[in-house]
């Protein structure tokens, strides 16, 4: 008994770093080996993510091209139909520059390139800031559905420029497959969106879904600067700290309520990212 409680210290000893001959600690092989395995594994996930950064670039460069190229057939459709609101090198007729800041036709260009401008057909613009192309792509999808664009007013002044049967398969037939060619490339670079904070992933799920109408000086329904996070978690009228699931910006996105287009309701994944970003602010 007493011969084992000896070897105690002993053991204790050899598991510490040991001094060499220069004064330096010398750590046991083991201990050099797994902290350069953990150092491998990190830099293998840096390169990896690297790459994928500049393989995400080339993909969204050759995306752009392909949007353009297709483009041409609708040009004639846009320029009669949509470029008097939403491109920004239109120049209004003369009645609608006369007391521009009383005039609705200039209100209606005004906010028209507020939530779209085309005058570089893609990638797309805003007066107001950067907005995700894949939502705006989507806005122009459902416009074309449900028939929301050009205005009535509009189409009261000019009968000839609804869109027809015809117009809204050509612009189905561009819109869509670049819409599922965004997806695709979504899914591919969730990676990179993953390894990012949780507030640059909320600020990118509010990029895609919320700013076209509530960020970047647009406040749909009297609610915007969703852009800057800090912000809104000051809000109390729609964010509660105490108790985050009955933050008024959960629980509308919750029941569907937002956004408007039921095509662009959060998903279960998304709504569960929202709680979590939530209660990290109940905690600070």
């Amino acid at each position: 008994m007493t011969r084992s409680l000896l070897l105690i210290p002993v053991l204790l000893v050899s598991c510490l770093p040991r001094l060499s001959s220069k004064g330096e600690l010398q750590f046991e092989e083991k201990f050099f080996k797994t902290t350069t395995e953990i150092r491998d594994v990190q830099q293998e996930e840096f390169d990896y993510l690297e790459e994928l950064k500049k393989e995400k670039i080339k993909d969204y460069q050759e995306l752009e091209t392909v949007a353009r190229e297709s483009f041409t057939p609708l040009v004639t459709i846009f320029e009669r139909k949509c470029f008097d609101c939403h491109d920004s090198t239109r120049k209004l007729p003369l009645y609608g520059r006369v007391l521009p800041r009383i005039n609705p036709v200039k209100k209606h260009q005004v906010e028209g390139l507020r939530a779209l401008d085309m005058k570089n057909i893609y990638p797309f613009e805003t007066t107001e800031g950067e907005v995700s192309q894949l939502a705006l792509l989507k806005a122009i999808k459902s416009a074309t559905l449900d028939k929301s664009m050009p205005l009535k007013s509009y189409i009261l002044v000019y009968p000839f420029r609804r869109i027809s049967k015809k117009d809204k398969v050509k612009i189905l037939n561009w819109v869509e497959p670049l819409i599922e060619e965004h997806e695709r490339l979504r899914e591919k670079y969730r990676p990179l969106a993953e390894a990012q904070s949780i507030e640059q992933r909320v600020s990118r799920l509010f990029f895609n879904k919320c700013l076209r109408c509530h960020g970047n000086g647009n406040r749909r329904g009297g609610f915007g600067g969703m852009e800057d996070l800090q912000k809104l978690a000051g809000q109390t009228r729609y964010i509660n700290k105490e108790n985050p699931e009955e933050s008024f910006l959960y629980k509308i996105s919750k029941s569907g309520e937002m956004p408007t287009d039921p095509r662009e309701r959060l998903t279960q994944q998304e709504l569960d990212l929202l709680s979590e970003w939530l209660h990290t602010l109940s905690q600070q």
